[in-house]
């Protein structure tokens, strides 16, 4: 270019079109799915296919707990020729692994959610979804200090009746206590009063008390 020369941009942004892109991605994971399957067999010269339209529900959050503890401590009969019984088999895809954590990686990975009509894309939550997630977080916290409060007023009631039934042991005890001491006495007076034909206290004012002791 000669010196001097006017300079003309002639660069311009790349504009993306997100339909476009959105059809391809929907088109190779079309492919990828009739590869997996076997199902990219070539159809004859001049033949009309018609495709049914890719729709691919975003993915959720699983709603049930996989029970991988049930099988310990089993016995399963394994079949050599089809390999059942060596491991973990997805009930989709008809895979069988041979440990829970394989089959953990198998059942939450691309495979096994398009085989169960999920796209590996996540659903934005709206504000109105983020402000309930909130409010039920709110809530449950609140009953969670509610049935503390009520769980704490619980265990002060059951120590008071458990020190109040205390008290009444000790008191009933030191009832039985005494009057096992008087019911004694009693009877030592009663004693008296037929070896000696005198009453106790008359005898004890005369100073023969000490009568029936020792020899």
């Amino acid at each position: 270019m000669a010196p001097g020369a006017a300079q003309v941009d002639n660069t311009a942004r790349r504009k993306w079109d997100k339909d476009e892109y959105a059809a391809k991605a929907k088109e190779r994971e079309r492919l990828e799915d009739e590869k997996e399957k076997g199902k990219n067999i070539r159809p004859p010269p001049g033949a009309i296919i018609e495709r049914k339209t890719l729709s691919l529900d975003t993915i959720i959050q699983r709603d049930y707990k996989k029970e991988l503890e049930a099988r310990v401590g089993t016995k399963t009969i394994v079949n050599l020729d089809t390999g059942e019984g060596l491991g973990f088999r997805c009930k989709e895809t008809g895979v069988i692994l041979r440990d829970s954590i394989a089959y953990l990686d198998h059942i939450n990975g691309k495979k096994q959610q398009k085989a169960l009509g999920m796209s590996m894309r996540v659903e934005r939550s709206t504000v109105e979804q983020v402000r309930g997630a909130f409010e039920r977080a709110k809530r449950k916290k609140e009953e969670e200090e509610k049935e503390s409060a009520a769980d704490f007023a619980k265990r002060v009631k059951a120590a008071e009746e458990n020190e109040e039934e205390l008290r009444a042991r000790r008191a009933e005890k030191k009832k039985a206590k005494k009057e096992a001491k008087r019911a004694e006495e009693e009877k030592a007076k009663a004693q008296q009063e037929m070896e000696f034909g005198l009453d106790p206290d008359m005898a004890a004012m005369m100073g023969f008390s000490g009568f029936g002791g020792n020899k």
